[in-house]
């Protein structure tokens, strides 16, 4: 038992301590220099998928249509999926407004994200030489598009860009949140700098069209979608100079949920393209897939079973080390839970490390959840947004 607490808690050490000191150490010696475009000024088309989006797609379109690009070269795709609200309206007046420039395309199936994304691509005509994909509550910097189109290379074939949170300085989930990204950002950069990051997110992405492949309805398209670029023989890299921003999520309440989703389907894409990137990727870049994402994924199970093998130990052996060990993971869960209830006193400097305490637990609870509920067969299709990120 003594070596499955040592080994539980090792796991959980090495994925969010060493393996990111590890990959930032490489990367400061083993530093790519990306090959600079000589393509040119490429077309290029930004795909927003959109449901129920009314409160932010007005400035989401008023935001790209000032994107500094040529303008017979962008043109900017809505797509709405089973929206309810006012959204296909208010995209319409911009459709009349700016005809070839801005264009909507609506699916009614409600079969999510990936879907209607897979559908429209597939249906639109004159879509650009390179996909823009961007959430609806996130804006671009107005030289976006230019570090989009330097970005993708000869041997670059998908470019993520820098998400910053514009409500990172207040409390709670947002600032958390905030945190954690740049944590995330930090490994990001790492690993793109030793040859290709392991994933992009869905708030800003950007790959060459004939790269793009058609996916089941049930995987994350961010992450599919760029792995698979990986898979056909080009580099997946991150770019700082590709600027975009977006409200983080303000309650705890609120990105529980959004994260047992991602989780979910986070897990389901891997397992969908597991035999895949086995056959296509280095053994370099699997040990990085591994140690940033699967090993991840499965944090909440080793923090679980470190818990109970502690717990087991501090009875069977009355030993003080025990019992110590076991005093630190329950202070530490009990203030996290505190915190997440709101039942915390506000202590200066306290306060930022119980609520990072917070997010760390409900990060690896819901990737617990979302991952069981993956091996167990759930698929999860369909979207639910977090209100205070619009």
């Amino acid at each position: 038992m003594i070596y499955v607490l040592i080994v539980s808690m090792l796991v959980v050490t090495y994925v969010y301590i060493i393996y990111p000191i590890v990959i930032i150490s490489i990367s400061r010696i083993l530093k790519s220099n990306n090959q600079v475009n000589i393509e040119g000024r490429r077309a290029i088309s930004i795909i927003i998928p959109a449901h129920n989006e009314e409160k932010v797609i007005v400035e989401k379109i008023e935001n790209h249509l000032k994107l500094d690009y040529p303008t017979e070269l962008f043109d900017i795709l809505v797509i709405s999926d089973t929206s309810s609200d006012s959204t296909v309206e208010l995209v319409t007046k911009y459709v009349e407004a700016h005809p070839g420039k801005v264009r909507l395309f609506e699916v009614e199936d409600g079969l999510g994200k990936t879907n209607a994304i897979n559908k429209a691509i597939t249906s639109m005509d004159g879509l650009g030489e390179i996909l823009v994909f961007s959430d609806a509550n996130v804006y671009l910097e107005k030289q976006a598009l230019h570090a989009i189109n330097n970005a993708i290379s000869a041997d670059v074939g998908c470019v993520a860009g820098q998400l910053s949170y514009i409500n990172e300085n207040s409390t709670g989930a947002a600032a958390s949140n905030g945190l954690y990204w740049r944590y995330e950002e930090a490994i990001k950069k790492a690993e793109s700098d030793t040859g290709s990051m392991m994933g992009a997110d869905g708030s800003i992405f950007a790959l060459r069209k004939e790269l793009y492949r058609q996916l089941p309805t049930y995987v994350l398209d961010d992450f599919c979608s760029s792995m698979g670029v990986l898979c056909q023989g080009y580099k997946l890299k991150i770019d700082h100079n590709i600027k975009a921003f977006e409200k983080g999520a303000e309650s705890t309440a609120e990105e529980f949920p959004r994260k047992i989703r991602i989780s979910n389907r986070s897990y389901n894409s891997y397992k969908y393209m597991r035999k895949e990137l086995i056959k296509n990727l280095s053994v370099f870049d699997l040990w990085k897939l591994c140690s940033h994402k699967v090993l991840r994924w499965h944090c909440g199970s080793f923090m679980i079973i470190a818990l109970l093998a502690n717990l087991f130990l501090a009875v069977a052996e009355n030993n003080i080390i025990w019992i110590a060990t076991l005093v630190l993971q329950l202070a530490f869960y009990i203030a996290a839970i505190l915190s997440w209830k709101k039942m915390f006193p506000k202590i200066p400097v306290v306060s930022k490390v119980v609520t990072i305490s917070e997010y760390f637990l409900m990060a690896n609870l819901a990737a617990f959840i979302g991952v069981f509920k993956s091996i167990s067969g759930k698929k999860i299709t369909t979207w639910k947004k977090a209100e205070s990120t619009r």
